[in-house]
């Protein structure tokens, strides 16, 4: 690492989980110069959550964040307090709800907020308490027209640690196709039960770190945004996200005085001076949001690095984002339950023809950033080879399916999964002859799931079998008790992500489903209704974990 003398560049080490406050060393963090500090002066709000207590040296604790939401459910009937599930350490995961009446109205926009993820971004996850009693208070009026999910708290012991991961060292915000972990089960629950027409997912991105180390500068903007980048979103509502949410939101924070723009990230490798935009796999909260569908945007906000640094500034830019998209979503009302209702009907009506998107990349190209000089405080403008999400570069697709067949006796974690997703399926009732694709494995290799900072924190578990393959036409018989996965659903995005086998994050490439064993298939042509028993529809799911990597 570049050794700056005016710059401390030290990072703190997890500690163990269980203490008495969220474990974070004060004097492990980056040291602004003083012209760096001025340029990120407190804005001239208030908040009273528990890590803005006076004499506070550290972030808020699990307890005081169970104790702050049930005093707030306890002083008025707009807000009702419940667990979405359990984390791996026994914490409860909470769910606030926000009504006008006590209960989710369905003819209402539904808004999904997530805070910390990543036990390590504090500021999200007190963005979302201080929502709360945003709402729950001077702004419940507004509850007549939105209901309003918060999870303010989705990785409770590796906030307690202070640590990125959860305790089997799986990635949350990397686990939510896969669902291996009890608290990314959690987050599936509540969007399988609640279809919320909007997801917000509130992060933090580092300020030093690579950015020293490649280009001798800081990260500047205050706020980053990237709405769902992945294969098979429905265009509609993609071009709506960025019509009526994401220009709204960079507004927002320019009248409150913040900087922002596009997400921006790097692998950990020094030479490499590639910056991406966030990840284009369907294995992130906002991408698989996305594919729901839904309006789905990830808040990245200046903090990793800086311990409590600019606390009240970093939690302000959460709450202007979170005020702006669900203020929008209330003042679309019907126009934007249509909007997610349609492009829903539009995804299951392309079962059975044209093509479906199975792997994508970045679009390679350059494009100027402003980072910050780390002693002046000027800004520093470069011109950078740049990874674009938008648009995608296609590398390989396959001709859309009318749904999928395996034999779930053979592949029981995989038929769970698809249950904790939401994805509606059926049992074969008589047998028959079905036309079916069957896929064939050219070649194949092993490695690590990859993203845009390089290889993801996947809890040491086996090596991906990344899968080389072709499908042929077949003629089979099909025997009663095998599991129909239908694409005429709008799940169908997430549901051929999980099933089709050559993509780093498939069921096959992740052992949760054998191609020969479970004998997967492609269905052709719509099988016939009196071969299929009644449709299996999610209802409340239990989101204790079941599987996880030790």
């Amino acid at each position: 690492m570049a050794r700056w003398p005016v710059l401390a560049v030290v990072f703190a080490a997890a500690a163990a989980a269980g203490g008495a406050f969220a474990q974070f060393d004060p004097e492990k963090v980056v040291r602004e110069t003083p012209a760096v500090a001025e340029r990120y002066p407190d804005p001239p709000v208030r908040y009273d959550t528990p890590a803005f207590r006076e004499g506070r040296a550290d972030f808020t604790t699990h307890a005081e964040v169970m104790a702050f939401a049930e005093r707030l459910a306890a002083g008025t009937a707009h807000l009702k307090l419940s667990e979405a599930g359990t984390s791996q350490r026994g914490r409860p995961v909470p769910l606030l709800t926000l009504t006008a009446q006590g209960r989710i109205d369905p003819a209402l926009p539904t808004v999904l907020v997530i805070g910390q993820q990543h036990g390590n971004e504090p500021a999200g996850g007190e963005a979302v308490l201080a929502l709360a009693q945003l709402f729950a208070g001077p702004r419940s009026g507004l509850l007549d027209r939105v209901n309003l999910l918060l999870l303010p708290r989705a990785n409770p012991d590796g906030a307690e640690a202070f640590v990125r991961t959860t305790p089997n060292g799986i990635d949350v915000n990397r686990d939510h196709l896969l669902l291996r972990t009890p608290e990314g089960q959690a987050i599936a629950d509540v969007l399988a039960r609640h279809r919320p027409q909007v997801v917000l997912d509130l992060h933090e991105f580092t300020v030093a770190g690579r950015w020293i180390e490649k280009f001798g500068a800081l990260q500047k903007v205050d706020a980053q945004l990237q709405p769902a980048t992945v294969g098979n979103l429905d265009p509609g509502l993609s071009a709506a996200t960025r019509r009526e949410f994401v220009e709204r939101l960079h507004a927002a924070w320019a009248t409150q005085g913040y900087s922002s723009d596009d997400y921006q990230t790097g692998s950990s490798d020094p030479k490499d001076r590639v910056v991406s935009m966030g990840g284009v796999q369907p294995d992130t909260g906002r991408n698989t949001a996305g594919l729901r569908p839904a309006v789905s945007l990830l808040v990245e906000v200046r903090g990793i690095g800086l311990g409590r640094a600019h606390l009240l500034r970093r939690v302000h830019a959460h709450v202007v984002a979170a005020a702006s998209v669900i203020d929008t979503a209330a003042a679309l009302g019907p126009r934007l339950l249509a909007l997610v209702e349609q492009a829903g009907r539009d995804t299951a009506a392309q079962a059975c023809q044209g093509e479906l998107v199975i792997a994508a990349r970045h679009s390679n190209t350059r494009r100027r950033i402003v980072l910050l000089d780390p002693r002046s405080g000027a800004d520093l403008p470069l011109e950078v080879d740049w990874r674009a999400a938008e648009p995608l570069q296609v590398e390989r697709t396959r001709p859309r399916p009318c749904g999928y067949l395996f034999d779930a006796a053979q592949a029981p974690a995989a038929l769970e999964r698809l249950h904790l997703l939401g994805a509606r399926w059926q049992r074969v009732a008589v047998p028959g002859r079905w036309a079916v694709e069957r896929y064939v494995v050219g070649a194949e290799a092993s490695g690590q799931r990859q993203d845009s900072r390089g290889a993801i924190d996947d809890g040491g578990g086996p090596p991906v079998r990344l899968l080389q393959v072709r499908t042929e036409a077949a003629d089979e018989p099909i025997g009663a008790g095998m599991v129909y996965v239908p694409l005429d659903q709008p799940l169908a995005g997430l549901i051929a992500a999980a099933l089709e086998p050559d993509s780093q994050n498939s069921f096959a490439a992740n052992h949760l489903l054998d191609l020969d064993m479970a004998r997967l298939r492609r269905v052709m042509q719509r099988p016939p209704a009196q071969a299929l028993g009644d449709p299996v529809k999610p209802s409340s799911i239990n989101a204790g974990c079941t599987t996880t990597f030790p």
